[in-house]
């Protein structure tokens, strides 16, 4: 009896879950739900439990009735279920059942009738103690139904957890149907128990975004940019809707809160809807149906328009007065968003988009090299001059396509990082939101897989060190919520990526008291505030007092500055105290082409990138000095800024040679670079042009040469070393 009794209880719950994840038009996990259901009535039937027995039957029939699509509401299916537990709990209890569900019964058989006759849903009334009523008003709620309500909440804000990383990774593969799927089972769940619950409100949208999905799912509708950001949103106003139920539990009377989802509903309808696949709707058709004109109004408008086919029909409808400016341009823009929708995509192969990127930088050498040949500088054909400026024209463009080529918005780098921040703030204990800004900003596409590594150290050192606990920034009079910033956006042909944070800030005492521990500075030594923030990149620098999961262990900002200098940009860190500090990674906009101040050094052309120069100049006599201890210096606005002879450094000296007296820095120019806040002058003989330049690898033999970050074809044919400004500070720090 006990082992029957357990074997009932086993197949209501394997059922229950089951039901869950129902989908109406599965015909073989219906199949599955009508076997289970099998099972409970030959157990019923031995235990001669005739309620059990009669509610089952009556599911049975009922879910006959949604295979042969009668009815697609499971809801009255799911309150059988709900009958079925507690049946099963008295049972274990050694009662039996004494309960009315004749109500039960009969709504399990009028509702598909109902469906059938059209004549709209009715709700069908149920034991009390098996869900509370409709949740559209605050109702009371007793403790049976504070468990499951509670179990519903966890339960799905975990489920819509897993939603956002899986729609960066559809957003990579729209036509995933895998990853689809795994999208549409949190809906459908919440879908499901809200319903079961009465949370009509959440039952509603949930089950209007998991139609969107069907829609994906079943080839319908594309997945584009404007779905996935709507999706996005859904999960939010959700994830609104439940903390309001988790809240309401708190105060015992249960509310799914006022949250609006009129606009994003409608949204969601329209892209169900396949308007995309037809005809563009017309101005005059979408001022009508919005009931911004009439008809006759706009058959008024045509007709001047025959006579002044000059004039547009908006410009028409203005004039007269029929409509305002605003009404217009908000069609237009509507249409103009339609239009978007219909966009075709194409997916190319990455190995040949680069492919295609190198052989229009060939191209752009081969162009430059022709545009300086002698034999075209000296020629005075007008109609040769007219195609070589025609081709230079045509040839800057396609680099300019074929670089926008690899260019992609860093808004899916960005995304990526909400879970991130959330998984990191439960760990640490704190309340943290996540701002963004400029997620349209675009990158190169092998930048974006080479910043995130840095990016993720740069969010944990602002969880971990940054950002206070809740009950230190009240005292603080901040809000109990910290903020982690990420933002995007070009300056000066580079991409700035900043992220920060509304804690702390940095330490200055703590990081000066470090670096004096392990040597890095000397006792009395002064230095400015941004000098003392810039010590944390010093490789193993940590001033974390204790080692946790999140950071502490001294392994984060150095791998920030050297992956961020690998890929020719820099990092600066901006502090104020208990204001937060800000991290500023200034990258290249690409990887194929560098912008760069060309440079003659003896007999050699150099490439100096323009993303490390301050500026350039011709030093006079009495800006030179020789200093005790720090060599020869050029002052500079009252600062005395070591110089450095690239032709010493780089073994291009000839002086020796030559026979030449050794020139004299006033005699040449100076070039002023920085690098990680610290600045020296090099010494140049002239120069020559700012370009951008195609950068061509070193091959094996050559890729590690100090000082030397590439190399690229000159116009005329010669090969040009791009400078390295920061193993060149090294190199002169060792020599000194």
């Amino acid at each position: 009896m006990t082992k029957m009794l357990d074997n009932i209880s086993r197949e209501i719950e394997s059922l229950a879950l089951e039901t869950v994840m129902l989908d109406t038009e599965d015909v073989p996990s219906l199949g599955k739900t009508v076997k289970s259901i099998e099972s409970i009535i030959e157990l019923s039937e031995a235990l001669k439990e005739q309620a059990l027995i009669s509610i089952s039957k009556a599911m049975k029939e009922y879910i006959g009735s949604v295979i042969l699509r009668e009815t697609t509401d499971l809801v009255p299916f799911e309150k059988g279920i709900s009958f079925m537990q507690k049946i099963a709990g008295d049972i274990s209890k050694g009662k039996s059942y004494e309960g009315d569900i004749s109500e039960l019964i009969a709504g399990l058989s009028h509702q598909v009738n109902d469906e059938l006759e059209s004549s709209g849903d009715k709700d069908i009334e149920t034991d009390t103690d098996a869900c509370p009523a409709n949740i559209s008003a605050p109702v009371k709620i007793n403790d049976e139904d504070r468990e499951i309500i509670s179990d519903f909440v966890v339960e799905s804000l975990d489920n819509l957890a897993s939603i956002e990383v899986k729609l960066m990774d559809l957003e990579q593969d729209p036509g995933d149907a895998e990853t689809i799927n795994a999208i549409f089972r949190p809906f459908h769940t919440v879908k499901g128990v809200s319903g079961f619950l009465n949370f009509n409100k959440i039952n509603k949208f949930a089950h209007t975004v998991e139609n969107l999905l069907d829609k994906a799912r079943n080839g319908e509708v594309t997945i584009n940019g404007e779905i996935i950001d709507v999706i996005l949103e859904s999960v939010d106003i959700l994830k609104t809707m439940i903390e309001n139920v988790r809240s309401s539990l708190d105060s015992g009377m249960l509310s799914e809160g006022n949250e609006d989802t009129g606009s994003i509903m409608l949204r969601i309808e329209e892209l169900i809807s396949p308007t995309s696949k037809d005809k563009k709707k017309r101005l005059g058709e979408m001022l009508i149906s919005s009931g911004t004109v009439t008809e006759a109004d706009i058959n008024e408008a045509l007709e001047i328009q025959q006579k002044k086919p000059e004039m547009k029909l908006g410009q028409i409808l203005v004039e007269h007065e029929k409509v305002k400016t605003k009404a217009v341009v908000s069609s237009l823009r509507e249409q103009k968003r339609a239009d978007a929708i219909e966009t075709l995509q194409v997916k190319v192969d990455t190995v040949k988009l680069d492919n295609i990127v190198d052989m229009v930088g060939e191209l752009a050498i081969a162009q430059s090299m022709l545009r300086q040949h002698e034999a075209v500088l000296n020629n005075k054909d007008r109609k040769l001059i007219q195609i070589t400026n025609q081709l230079n024209l045509i040839t800057s463009s396609l680099q300019n396509t074929a670089m926008s080529m690899r260019m992609i918005p860093i808004k899916n780098t960005f995304q990526k990082m909400l879970r991130l921040v959330r998984d990191l703030a439960r760990k640490a204990g704190k309340e943290i939101q996540l701002v963004t800004s400029g997620e349209e900003t675009e990158i190169d596409r092998n930048l974006i897989e080479e910043i995130y590594e840095p990016m993720v150290h740069m969010i944990r050192n602002s969880i971990d060190h940054g950002l206070e606990l809740a009950t230190e920034r009240i005292a603080k009079n901040k809000p109990a919520q910290g903020t982690v910033y990420l933002k995007a956006y070009h300056k000066g042909g580079n991409i700035v990526i900043e992220i920060g944070d509304d804690g702390r800030g940095l330490n200055r005492e703590r990081i000066v008291s470090k670096a004096l521990q392990s040597g890095l500075i000397k006792e009395g030594e002064k230095l400015t505030d941004a000098e003392i923030d810039n010590l944390i990149f010093h490789p193993g620098f940590s001033t974390a007092e204790k080692v946790t999961e999140i950071s502490g262990r001294g392994v984060g900002t150095d791998v920030v500055k050297s992956k961020v200098e690998k890929l020719r940009g820099r990092v600066d860190v901006r502090s104020f105290a208990d204001k937060g500090a800000t991290f500023y990674i200034r990258l290249p906009l690409t990887l194929a082409i560098v912008d760069g101040m060309i440079v003659k050094v003896a007999n050699e052309r150099f490439i100096i990138p323009t993303l490390n120069i301050q500026e350039s100049f011709r030093p006079q006599k009495k800006e030179y000095f020789t200093v005790k201890g720090e060599g020869e210096v050029i002052k500079v606005r009252n600062s005395l800024i070591p110089l450095i002879r690239l032709d010493r450094l780089l073994g291009l000296n000839t002086e020796s040679t030559s026979g030449q007296p050794k020139a004299e820095p006033w005699e040449k120019l100076v070039v002023v670079v920085e690098n990680q806040e610290k600045k020296k002058c090099l010494l140049v003989d002239e120069l020559i042009n700012r370009e951008e330049v195609v950068i061509k690898s070193m091959g094996g033999w050559l890729k590690d040469i100090k000082g030397i970050a590439g190399s690229v074809i000159m116009g005329d044919g010669r090969v040009g070393l791009i400078l390295d400004i920061g193993s060149i500070f090294q190199m002169v720090s060792r020599e000194s």
